[in-house]
């Protein structure tokens, strides 16, 4: 008898530890994302970038990314280019863990004047990340790789602010499961170019697909570029 009664205690400990963790997972945050990003052209129709990034998540009340970036981008004419980046994440999880995080991608860019004032973008990214430095130990070599399409619409309300929305869809791979559509994300801002270089400012949203409790994060975006 005794026996029995430890088998339903471990059980029922099982089940409300399940049903807690179900419970505790975060479906809504405000987060900030906050960049600085300089540029610069290194021969005709290449540029070089390096940039830095903070977020915070929790409400933007905790620490969620520091990222450090480099990017290429190579124009092919006025409406085809090309880039790639390499970027490395320290990622602090919701349960405190901390990660050390590895991403490169590829970037093919497309842009087009639909009038005077109305621009439309596309790009698709590839892109592969690995998480917990699993580039450099093979034992651990936990990665995904993801791909996204992302079409933009600007409209230039004048000289300093031209007005912009965004659209993009992410298809994720991971080892253990078959290629699926993992989240959307949506943004609409400001471009404000002035003589000290351009900020951007703008509010979006995350959402989660293909889960059974999916998360929404609502993001404020701030960033500032500088082209020497």
């Amino acid at each position: 008898m005794p026996y029995k009664k430890s088998i339903i205690i471990c059980l029922l400990f099982l089940f409300s530890g399940y049903g807690f963790s179900q419970e505790t997972k975060v479906v809504h945050d405000l987060g900030l994302w906050t960049e600085i990003k300089i540029e610069k052209k290194i021969i005709k129709n290449l540029w070089a970038s390096t940039s830095q990034h903070l977020r915070l998540n929790r409400n933007i009340s905790g620490f969620d990314d520091f990222i450090s970036e480099i990017g290429l981008l190579y124009e092919i004419n006025k409406h085809f280019s090309i880039g790639t980046n390499g970027r490395y994440t320290r990622n602090k999880k919701y349960d405190g863990l901390i990660e050390n995080d590895y991403r490169y991608d590829f970037d093919f860019r497309y842009k087009t004047e639909l009038n005077e004032k109305l621009k439309f973008y596309y790009r698709f990214r590839y892109q592969k990340e690995f998480y917990g430095s699993g580039v450099f130990y093979k034992g651990v070599n936990y990665y995904e790789s993801a791909i996204r399409n992302r079409i933009k619409f600007r409209w230039k309300y004048s000289n300093t602010h031209r007005f912009y929305s965004t659209a993009e869809i992410f298809r994720l791979t991971k080892k253990s499961r078959d290629p699926f559509f993992d989240k959307y994300r949506i943004f609409f801002g400001d471009d404000i170019s002035t003589h000290l270089g351009e900020f951007e400012v703008a509010f979006g949203a995350e959402h989660q697909l293909n889960s059974n409790n999916p998360y929404t994060y609502f993001i404020l975006k701030i960033e500032y570029t500088l082209q020497l």
